[in-house]
């Protein structure tokens, strides 16, 4: 772990180097004004968005609104060189990854609270492919706190929606290629524009194609094909209709993660596999479904429909299960997994502005309903023990059902298992006076799984916005979380539904002339009934009683000057079990994070089109199991890029993990997946 720690030593001059670029910039730019110099091209380098956020069905503005929302848009993205949501999420404050959950799904904790949902267009789904395309996306967005009211059951930490390419008025046309000092490759296109000379048909393609033989050791290399083909049409003026569509097919190693002893140190390089290198993970998933937006009179409408098949096959696996400190050895028995998902997805929103007594409000109402289904197949032999031996690694052959007489089926082997949740709710924005806002909601949900009973709950949210100025809001909330469980106890009794409510005040500011907005807030939250492992049968579940975490964080983003932007966070979060583990921190979640990451036009220079770049990221000593007796280090990873951009081209080339660091990025009882080393990645794309 001590490789590049010297490199720490640099970050208070890096920051004051970046300080004083920022100064250098602010005079440039004022001389430029004294001498009437004029830049004939404007470098479209905003990473604050000024639109409508797409996460809120009440459609308001995000300064009116008493939430915390961080908007991540495609070009932060194209200039970090994003690689998976992971690494545009994570960028905002007190939110931390999780792991992907043996390549199954992409885990987050917002304040300190895990079980985040991934919304795809404002709609939640069950069971989706653990990492959405990226290049498809046109911004990502991160909601802090408890809301259960527009979403249904959710994390009392927060909701990240990802917001999906639409089509356009006008042609567009991108190619480009990627590849990684991973060895790794992948071409992209991206078209769009009107089909007919009224521009009421319109559509979208994006599709790409990835090859990637990733820093482990194995056998199989990830390999990906995803085509996004999306259709609009204006039925009239006040009614469009898109027929949205996605297809994915994927193949890549098993994803199992690696292990720390008691010290916290990694008991492996990073690249050894800690189940077998000849596994083989394949996903399909297809997405169709449709918007319609619509307007009657004063009143807008919206019904969006999914429909998803996704199917998850592991093949044959030698899962790990426990680690041997004494003999430096892993434990590993065969197993089989494969799932077959369907779901569909239904939502309607219905929003109006009306004056009521003389004062504005803008109601909405909306109302939700899905239903999904899994068919998992699954067979185990625990029977037959493979130990490998980290100090001497040798991998047995690979081994399949045939080769198991004595595997047992376990789970719901074969049984086609289906739940359903359906929802309701009504939310009003008072304005009380030109800089007084009042909202208020309510919303019932249910959620029924043929293994359970039926859940349901009523989740209130109260919020207060004050606008000092057209530039400084102050506001205040109150909300509440649902979240029903699938987990059994020791008896096989589905465990009571998880419940969260939390308070947060805030401060939103506009800076720089509205180019940079901050949002500093506090709060506190607290969940019951949380999902843990037995200590007796770590296969069942323990309601863990009450959980606690409460903090303060600010985040910023967009430009300081038309050559500089930036986006940076800072969170601490404080958390607590209070029942299953008395006073402990809750595992996994660092108690400060912090990020930076902003890029310079060299227009001083001369060089108008080309930009240099860079970032820190600090993700602070947390533990890696609940009784707080393994304790990760904390970790500074660094990145820097540099850019061109001109008329019709783009490229770019950055090194991420500029010292190799070598760190935890997720931890889960000792279970941990470790950080990408260090990375070049090059971009060379065209606009036609």
């Amino acid at each position: 772990m001590e490789k590049g720690k010297w490199f720490s030593k640099l970050s208070p001059s890096l920051c004051a180097l970046l300080l004083a670029g920022g100064v250098s910039a602010l005079a440039q730019e004022e001389a430029d004004k004294l001498n009437n110099v004029l830049i004939s091209e404007e470098i479209p380098t905003n990473y604050a968005s000024k639109e409508k956020s797409a996460i809120m069905r009440s459609n308001i503005k995000p300064d009116e609104s008493a939430k915390s929302v961080q908007i991540f848009n495609e070009t932060y993205m194209q200039d970090t060189q994003a690689q998976t949501i992971n690494d545009v999420i994570k960028m905002s404050s007190n939110t931390t990854y999780l792991g992907d959950n043996n390549g199954r799904e992409s885990l987050f904790a917002i304040r300190g609270f895990s079980g985040v949902p991934i919304l795809r267009d404002g709609l939640s789904l069950t069971n989706a492919a653990p990492f959405p395309e990226v290049f498809n996306l046109e911004s990502i967005e991160v909601l802090k706190g408890p809301d259960s009211l527009q979403y249904g059951q959710s994390s009392p930490g927060g909701i990240v929606n990802l917001v999906v390419k639409k089509p356009l008025y006008e042609t567009y046309a991108q190619i480009e290629l990627e590849t990684t000092s991973n060895t790794s490759y992948s071409p992209k296109v991206d078209l769009g524009g009107a089909l007919n000379d009224s521009k009421t048909l319109r559509y979208r393609l994006v599709a790409l194609a990835r090859h990637d033989e990733g820093f482990r050791d194995s056998h199989v290399n990830s390999d990906r094909v995803f085509i996004a083909p999306t259709l609009a049409y204006d039925i009239s003026d006040d009614h469009t209709f898109t027929l949205v569509s996605e297809y994915l097919d994927e193949r890549t190693p098993s994803s199992f993660g690696t292990y720390v002893n008691s010290r916290g140190e990694l008991v492996a390089d990073i690249k050894t596999i800690m189940s077998h290198p000849d596994e083989k993970f394949d996903k399909t998933q297809k997405i169709i479904g449709f918007d319609l937006d619509s307007r009657f009179g004063t009143w807008k409408s919206n019904l969006k429909y999914r429909y998803v098949d996704y199917l998850r096959d592991n093949y044959n696996v030698h899962i790990p299960y426990a680690y041997v400190e004494a003999t430096n050895q892993v434990r590993r028995f065969f197993a089989t997994q494969k799932y077959d998902f369907t779901e569909h997805a239904l939502q309607y929103t219905l929003n109006k502005e009306l004056e009521v007594f003389n004062l504005k409000n803008k109601i909405t109402m909306g109302a939700d309903f899905g239903r999904a289904s899994t068919t998992f197949t699954g067979w185990m032999d625990m029977g037959t023990i493979y130990a490998l031996n980290l100090s001497n690694l040798k991998y047995e052959a690979l081994t399949d059902l045939s080769d198991h007489p004595s595997a047992v089926t376990y789970g719901n082997t074969g049984e086609k298992i289906t739940t359903t949740k359906k929802g309701i709710f009504a939310q009003d924005n008072l304005y009380l006076s030109e800089n007084l806002i009042l909202s208020t909601g309510v919303r019932y949900s249910t959620v029924k799984s043929d293994t359970s009973d039926k859940s349901s709950a009523w989740t209130p949210q109260i919020g207060l916005v004050y606008k000092l100025t057209p530039e400084t809001s102050l506001y205040a909330n109150y909300s509440e979380s649902f979240t029903p469980q699938s987990a059994t106890d020791i008896n096989g009794k589905i465990l009571d539904p998880e419940e969260g409510e939390g308070i947060e005040l805030g401060i939103k500011q506009k800076l720089f002339g509205d180019r940079l907005a901050l949002t500093a807030a506090v709060f506190k939250i607290e969940k019951v009934n949380v999902a843990m492992p037995d200590p007796i049968n770590p296969l069942k579940s323990v309601a863990s009683g009450k959980q606690e975490s409460k903090g303060f964080e600010f985040d910023v983003s967009g430009d300081i000057t038309s050559d500089w932007s930036m986006a940076a966070s800072y969170g601490y979060t404080s958390t607590e079990d209070k029942a299953t583990n008395q006073g402990k921190e809750l595992s996994g979640i660092p108690k400060h994070t912090a990020n930076l990451f902003t890029t310079h036009y060299l227009t001083a220079f001369g060089l108008p089109h080309f930009y240099v770049g860079g970032g820190v990221r600090y993700l602070g000593e947390r533990y890696a199991n609940s009784t707080n007796t393994i304790k990760l280090d904390s970790n500074l990873i660094y990145s820097a890029m540099v850019g061109y951009r001109k008329g019709n081209w783009r490229g770019a080339l950055s090194v991420q993990n500029i010292t190799d660091e070598v760190y935890v990025e997720s931890a889960s009882n000792s279970r941990v997946s470790v950080g990408t080393p260090r990375t070049v990645v090059a971009t060379l794309g065209y606009l036609f």
